[in-house]
């Protein structure tokens, strides 16, 4: 009974400022919630080294990203065709082999970004939109490497490693670079019920990187330019809040 009565208090709030705001301002709006996409990078680069070292190699069509972000629609009359937003996306894929000698050899590639955007948005009615702007991101690419011997796990093993004392088949390194990223965007929007916008991008990242580091911040020298942020991705997302038209 008291769930169903701060339920119907929720509900109530909601309507009544929403009613509020659509006297006060033309157009307002603030909301959140999950995305899915795909991201499209140049792997040759990446994909040459794992041939290398004898691993399978990673997509060439795409990577899946999943991720957040929010909205709000600026409440000023002079800026109400103005959009500012944040969110986060990324992707994590593995690839992993065993050889004839139980050695196992495994790879994990991750993207991780996060910033603003600013969007110009046009209404097509009190249904539909387009949106065109830019989103400014910064964010990391991370290569984690490890290479495990039968038995591997034992406590004392690991600390004699570290000794000297041993020859050991066993490795980990954490190559990470990190990048900015400036990504033009166009998108079509349409507000599916009262609390529910559906939007889809589309864009075009560009980025700048730092230097590569190894392990504890150790700069890593004859890095691959091509194992790069850049490429054109695509994604939808699903958000939830208030509106008004």
């Amino acid at each position: 009974m008291k769930v169903r009565f701060a339920i119907l208090i929720l509900i109530s709030f909601l309507f009544f400022t929403k009613e509020s705001y659509s006297q006060l301002f033309p157009r307002f709006s603030i909301a959140g919630g999950p995305t899915a996409g795909w991201q499209y990078q140049n792997t040759d680069d990446l994909n040459n080294e794992m041939k290398r070292i004898g691993i399978p190699t990673f997509p060439v069509d795409g990577f899946l990203m999943l991720g957040g972000g929010g909205f709000v629609d600026l409440p000023i009359k002079s800026l109400n065709w103005l959009r500012v937003g944040g969110s986060g996306t990324g992707f994590n894929y593995k690839r992993q082999i065993t050889n004839s000698d139980n050695i196992t050899k495994t790879v994990y590639y991750s993207y991780g970004s996060w910033g603003i955007t600013l969007e110009y948005v046009r209404h097509l009615g009190k249904t539909f939109e387009i949106t065109g702007g830019a989103y400014l991101s910064t964010g990391k690419l991370t290569i984690d490497y490890y290479q495990n011997a039968p038995g591997y796990g034992n406590w004392n093993t690991i600390f004699t490693e570290l000794s000297g004392l041993i020859t050991s088949d066993n490795l980990a390194r954490k190559l990470s670079v990190r990048f900015y990223s400036a990504q033009p965007v166009i998108g079509i929007g349409a507000f599916i019920t009262p609390y529910m916008y559906a939007k889809l991008n589309a864009g075009y990242m560009l980025s700048v990187n730092n230097d590569w580091k190894v392990d504890d911040e150790i700069p890593v020298t004859n890095a691959p330019s091509g194992i790069k942020a850049d490429g054109f991705n695509i994604s939808f997302g699903l958000n939830f809040g208030l509106f008004t038209k």
